[in-house]
């Protein structure tokens, strides 16, 4: 019995031991970026009951884990979630140090940071994009993101410069801030797009929205209706902006920059909390911009500012707000309207006789635009698998002012041929002022001056559910949303008839830029446009109003879901279902109609090594709806409408990413077909009326990497190839051509940036070196017209700075070949020659 007992103690000893040897602990201490502790943050062993929450000094400890690999959760409203891998065994007492969580209101990014992040142009983690918590690797579809970093190593002044840095990208026109489409147009993946997104919702995204207040920009590729509708034009991607948010802890930046052509500007970020540790948090930027042009007129002044907030309720509830207000007073950019429906003067700017320093204008010929955006988001922690997200936006922007087309020919647009001499009434028609309507063919340039007052207002409400759980033991990620969007503008814009006061309210010029009297006789006059607004207003009060105003509202419901196979292994399947009501113009019933459209999409990823490289493929959808063609009969006098079917885009694409190196090398690559049919576009035989495109077709390849090869080496590149082409249409005109908003067919960009690493004076500083370029490009292009040719381009900018923790101050070159270049959209747009620019930037 003595030997049973005995036994039986020796057995029992040796299963505790056992048991006490298999398992351990884990502690830490939790901070923010500016390694202030953080009290309450949920930590969780990821998949499994056990968890704590961190104390008053940041502190957590996690005890009784059965030895094994794991991966800590640490999630806190108000902060970027954070993931880290670790390994419990022989009775081990794990310390992680110092975990930082990073600021932010994307409540479902599954980010891993680095508070030493080396790869500074690679920032591939986003709740935006798919509004899921998905890692890049993780998502079918493919984007590119411009960093905060990259675009302070290039000394950015403006939206324009910034937006270059994405691959695939190329720049129609700059903005305008003309009536309502006056942000600029970029062509992305042979479609125009408009940025039209500010942390996910609708905003109005202007150049006034100084880079400093940027966080980053994500490039979305390929149609993205499924879970941004049709409000946004997406049949070739969509631009989302994501601003700087408010932090826990006191801080800041005050910034200027001057250089060629009167450029300066300066820019104030500040951040302080307002409260105790909870918050709120409060943030402002703000920032002047004067900016001359190298012509010989133009000019830019914006006055941009931006306060946000952000107050932590909870553990479970955190609410934001934020406002950006700009007020931008400009001169239109010099532009030539090439002419359609008759043979070209030229096929390239060098034949034409461009003068690219010619503005065509005057400083007393201006816009101003006010814009005005606000957002509040509330993000609620519904439970450790669902979250809640409600999103208000709003957007006002306005156009007030005069603007001017100049245009080749001496005619208003393109209204109607050369008279016969063998008429009758040609005397009297080459007498009147509508001769100078058809004198088309010659080589000559109209400013046609309109008077523009003019606005939009948009209302944009969601509601996300975000859930993380299993059915069995499969993985899903699911979002739930509802979306409402109202917009309404109005139109009092001006036109001048040519009868009166034609001759005044226009100038006419030779390419050079000189001025002359009148077509009929070319006698040059002067060499710049004489008349201001001064004289311009008494003309346009006496002349009537367009006196227009529409309405529009969309109700949607969407939800995508990311199943999880295996580890390895997902798909996405979305769908999205909008019910649209155009009200259209107030004063008329015509117009009004109402659409129900579906948007589905499906995507699937396969990591063969998990975490580092992926294969995907994806269907993606767009569409946008087109108002209804309004004719007069002109036999019965009744109006006639005709319905038109919406816009509608099918992407196929396939590629691969890859995460290398402990993140020091990313690189992606994808093939891309992307259909569009039922597409309205400008007639080529009479430019005054549009036709149907049935079908465009649009292919191409894409390839960006982000590396740093060694520590203070970032470098980035990318490169992309597309070929479009109209396949179907009635006009033989367009059949088998190139779109003109396709862009060029190759667009490339790349910058490198090197920060000495040795001890002593060279650790401070840095130098940059880049380029971007396209090849040629048709601005026109159609079989009466024919086609004008703009060149191929490479633009090379160089920078060199000096950079502590407190004190930046750095040089920048931008086209240091003085390369002379255009772009444009069926337009002729001189680029900026040689140009410096020097920054200096105090941080606290």
């Amino acid at each position: 019995m003595k030997n049973i007992f005995t036994g039986i103690s020796i057995i029992t000893s040796l299963l505790f031991s056992f048991s006490y040897a298999q398992t351990g602990n884990v502690k830490g201490i939790i901070v923010n970026n500016t390694q202030m502790p953080l009290s309450g943050v949920n930590v969780l062993v990821k998949n499994s009951t056990q968890g704590v929450q961190s104390n008053d000094y940041g502190t957590f400890e996690i005890t009784n884990i059965v030895n094994g690999n794991y991966t800590l959760v640490f999630s806190y409203i108000g902060f970027k979630t954070r993931e880290i891998n670790f390994t419990i065994s022989n009775n081990e007492y794990k310390s992680l140090g110092t975990v930082v969580l990073y600021e932010g209101n994307e409540l479902l990014s599954e980010v891993i940071v680095n508070s030493n992040r080396k790869n500074k142009f690679s920032r591939k983690k986003t709740a935006y994009v798919s509004k899921l918590p998905l890692k890049d690797l993780e998502n079918s579809q493919i984007y590119s993101t411009v960093t905060s970093e990259l675009l302070e190593s290039q000394i950015t002044i403006n939206f324009d410069e910034a937006i270059k840095n994405a691959t695939g990208l190329s720049t129609l026109w700059q903005a305008t801030g003309r009536s309502i489409d006056g942000t600029g147009y970029y062509s992305l993946r042979g479609f125009p797009v408009q940025p039209s997104l500010i942390d996910g919702v609708p905003g109005s995204v202007f150049s006034s929205v100084d880079p400093s207040y940027i966080e980053r920009i994500e490039v979305l590729k390929g149609p993205s209706a499924t879970l941004f509708g049709s409000t946004a034009n997406s049949l070739g991607g969509l631009i989302n902006v994501v601003t700087k948010k408010p932090f826990e802890g006191f801080g800041g930046s005050v910034s200027y920059i001057m250089g060629s052509f009167d450029s300066h500007r300066i820019s104030v970020d500040f951040n302080t909390p307002l409260g105790g540790k909870n918050g709120p948090y409060f943030r402002i930027n703000s920032s002047y911009l004067n900016q001359g042009s190298f012509q010989d007129a133009g000019f830019i002044k914006t006055f941009f500012i931006a306060p946000s907030l952000s107050y932590r309720v909870n553990n479970r509830l955190n609410i934001s707000l934020g406002i950006e207000y700009s007020k931008t007073k400009q001169t239109n950019p010099s532009m030539i309207f090439l002419r359609r429906g008759y043979p070209l003067n030229g096929t390239s700017p060098k034949e034409f006789g461009v003068n690219p320093e010619a503005s065509f204008t005057n400083n007393n010929i201006y816009l101003e635009n006010p814009v005005l955006n606000t957002r509040f988001i509330a993000d609620y922690k519904l439970s450790d698998q669902w979250t809640s997200q409600t999103a208000f936006s709003s957007g006002s922007y306005e156009s007030e002012g005069y603007y001017s087309y100049l245009l080749e020919g001496a005619g208003k647009f393109f209204l109607r041929p050369l008279p016969d001499p063998s008429d009758p009434t040609y005397p009297l028609i080459v007498g009147s002022n509508l001769f100078f309507e058809g004198l088309l063919q010659e080589d000559i340039l109209t400013r046609l001056v309109l008077e523009q007052d003019s606005g939009i207002e948009s209302l944009n409400l969601q509601q996300n559910f975000t859930g993380d759980f299993k059915l069995g033991k499969i993985r899903n990620r699911l979002v739930l949303g509802l979306d409402y969007v109202k917009n309404t503008s109005y139109n009092r814009n001006k036109e001048n008839d040519p009868s009166t006061g034609f001759p005044l309210l226009n100038g006419f010029f030779l390419p050079n830029g000189a001025l002359i009297d009148s077509p009929l006789t070319p006698d040059v006059v002067e060499t710049e446009y004489p008349h201001s607004q001064s004289v311009f207003n008494p003309i346009f009060a006496n002349l009537p109003a367009n006196n227009i105003e529409t309405k529009s509202q969309t109700f949607a419901f969407y939800a995508s879901n990311v199943i999880n196979f295996t580890p390895s292994l997902s798909a996405m399947i979305g769908l999205r279902l909008d019910y649209f009501n155009q009200n259209g113009d107030k004063s008329t019933k015509d117009d009004d109609y109402t659409k129900t459209s579906f948007a589905p999409k499906l995507g699937i990823v396969y990591q063969p090594i998990l975490n580092i490289i992926s294969v995907f493929g994806n269907y993606q959808t767009g569409f946008i709806n087109n108002d209804p063609r309004i004719s007069v009969d002109l036999n019965s006098g009744q109006t006639i409408v005709e319905t038109l079917p919406p816009t509608k885009a099918t992407q196929y694409e396939f590629g691969f990413k890859n995460n290398l190196f402990n993140n020091r090398l990313n690189l992606g690559v994808s093939y891309y077909n992307i259909s569009v049919e039922d597409m309205r576009a400008n007639d080529p035989v009479n430019g005054q009326t549009s036709i149907n495109i049935d079908k465009i077709v649009s292919q191409g390849i894409e390839f960006e990497v982000n590396a740093n090869p060694v520590d203070g080496l970032n470098l980035r590149i990318g490169y992309s190839y597309n070929d479009s082409k109209i396949t179907k249409t009635i006009s033989q005109e367009l059949l088998g051509r190139r779109n003109i908003e396709s862009g060029p067919e190759n667009v490339y960009t790349a910058w490198v940036d090197y920060q000495f690493q040795e001890n002593g004076f060279l650790k401070n500083i840095g130098l940059g070196v880049g380029l971007n370029g396209a090849s040629k490009y048709n601005t026109m292009n159609n079989g009466v017209s024919g086609q004008f040719e703009l060149p191929s381009y490479t633009i090379f900018n160089a920078s060199v700075y000096y950079e502590t923790s407190t004190f930046r101050v750095g040089i920048k070159a931008n086209n240091f070949t003085d390369e002379v270049y255009y772009k444009g959209w069926s337009t002729i747009i001189p680029q900026q020659p040689r140009a410096f620019l020097g920054n200096v930037i105090y941080k606290f």
